[in-house]
């Protein structure tokens, strides 16, 4: 693929994806808000324990597939239907097994309501299993118009779905509705709007070749799981009313998380598997971490800034618990989001097995660091700085190993990340200083986005940035 042709693409594929979710965290931003408003904090507890059974499921399910699709340069349709049976497989099973293990899951926290719930729940992986190859093609061809446009209805019509049943008084069954609604309609839309159907037999040298890679990267991510099973310890541990309080931080640092996930953080990988020159790789590459960091940085801390207007304002006094979590959770999201890089490396250089070696270590070292904690009988606010701490130091690692695989110099890689978080904490500074001239929580809030924003951009602008000018030279052509 020439220079050109690979701008294109990654400049189209980041505007899809940043527009897709833009549009997708409004309307979920929107919604939660309504339904924290309405549920009670147990209520918000029991879709927190239940979470983590989800997003287990999900990694089965996809397996790492995706990312072998993605990263195999020739793949044929006999890899595409193997892909295929096997997640609808695997789903199958899966929800089987959680299905008659329902009761114990109720009877473990104490809540025979789990039971239904969770039966209800579990269905959106197995929707979800029968447009993961639809949607794996679509991220391999770098095509988000139609992933955009699919995720953004999906979305409005879940959450529509979800707010409605909250006002008819469905309680926490309005909030299981939404996930489900959303893979259902997501899946289906695949199947109207992509071409591929599945044609041709299951192909074990295809599973084979396929799981080869897939194998160590679904290890890693079973054992990353392990780090976001958090709300079921604090549930156990504490209460179902923590739970809730942590879920709902939760949901906001994932808010702005997906949006990065669907942008900056997913678009690298298919674009830089089809680059072959290391040379090239690398400097591709280094344009990726200067782009993270011009977003990542100002977007995190932003939220950091804000997290205490934001709360008491459209979430009142019943949620201000969760104000030091989100806070903590997005220190811990700058290294998470910034940690994809190490990820893509590992993966294009076909050393996924340092990618498990690392998630191995990051469990092992949260697992001890929960240990210490639940021994001496800490807040649980001091499991989420824990979370964010071990993130950090995961990501330091990472880094120096990652970055030799293409020669990328210490000094280099401090150069590309360093000037934007500097500008970011001064902007942020900045920012915080507002709050000693301006009273009201939304005035202030809205006055320190606005101002941060403009700073930042300026600054950087001043600077001479390349990114900036960049980016707007293309967004005038466009």
């Amino acid at each position: 693929m020439s220079e050109k042709s690979l701008k294109e693409k990654t400049f189209s594929g980041l505007g899809w994806s940043s527009l897709d979710k833009i549009f997708q965290q409004l309307i979920v931003l929107v919604s939660s808000i309504i339904l924290l408003r309405i549920l009670e904090q147990e209520d918000v507890g029991r879709i927190g324990v239940l979470s983590i059974f989800i997003t287990l499921s999900n990694v089965l399910l996809e397996g790492g597939f995706t990312a072998a699709i993605i990263r195999k340069k020739n793949v044929t349709p006999a890899d595409y239907i193997t892909i295929f049976y096997s997640n609808i497989s695997i789903a199958s099973f899966l929800y089987l097994v959680l299905f008659f293990c329902a009761p114990v899951i109720s009877h473990f926290y104490q809540d025979p309501l789990l039971t239904s719930l969770s039966r209800f729940l579990f269905l959106s992986f197995l929707f979800s299993s029968f447009g993961v190859v639809q949607s794996a093609k679509l991220y391999k061809d770098i095509n988000y118009k139609l992933i955009t446009k699919n995720n953004i209805l999906s979305i409005f019509l879940s959450y529509s779905l979800a707010v409605i049943l909250a006002f008819l008084g469905y309680g926490v069954w309005a909030w299981a509705s939404q996930p489900v609604t959303y893979t259902f309609v997501r899946t289906c839309i695949y199947w109207i709007f992509t071409g591929w159907r599945p044609t041709g037999h299951f192909s074990k040298k295809s599973f084979r070749e396929l799981f080869i890679f897939s194998s160590t990267l679904t290890a890693g991510n079973l054992l990353g799981i392990v780090i976001t099973a958090l709300p079921n310890v604090l549930g156990k541990v504490y209460s179902l009313g923590v739970t809730g309080i942590y879920y709902n931080a939760s949901k906001h640092f994932n808010t702005v998380l997906e949006f990065l996930s669907g942008s900056v953080l997913h678009v690298p990988y298919p674009v830089l598997s089809a680059i072959d020159d290391t040379e090239r790789l690398k400097r591709v590459f280094r344009k990726f971490i200067r782009v993270k960091a011009f977003i990542i940085f100002p977007v995190f801390m932003g939220m950091m800034l804000v997290a205490n207007p934001f709360i008491n304002v459209f979430l009142g006094d019943k949620w201000v618990d969760s104000i030091p979590i989100l806070q903590l959770l997005c220190f811990g999201g700058i290294f998470y989001a910034l940690d994809s890089s190490n990820g893509d490396l590992f993966k294009i250089k076909d050393k996924s097995s340092l990618y498990l070696i690392f998630t191995t270590i990051h469990v092992i070292a949260f697992f001890i660091v929960i240990g210490v904690i639940l021994v001496f009988k800490l807040n649980y606010v001091w499991l989420v700085a824990a979370l964010s701490v071990v993130y950090f130091l995961k990501y330091l690692a990472a880094s120096i190993v990652a970055n030799r695989l293409i020669d990328y110099r210490p000094t280099e890689f401090l150069k590309d990340l360093l000037p934007y978080f500097f500008i970011t904490l001064a902007a942020i500074y900045c920012g915080y200083l507002l709050r000693y001239f301006i009273a009201g929580k939304l005035v202030l809030m809205l006055c320190q986005m606005l101002f941060v924003g403009v700073l930042y951009i300026g600054s950087l602008y001043l600077f001479g940035s390349a990114i900036v000018k960049e980016a707007m030279d293309l967004f005038k052509k466009k």
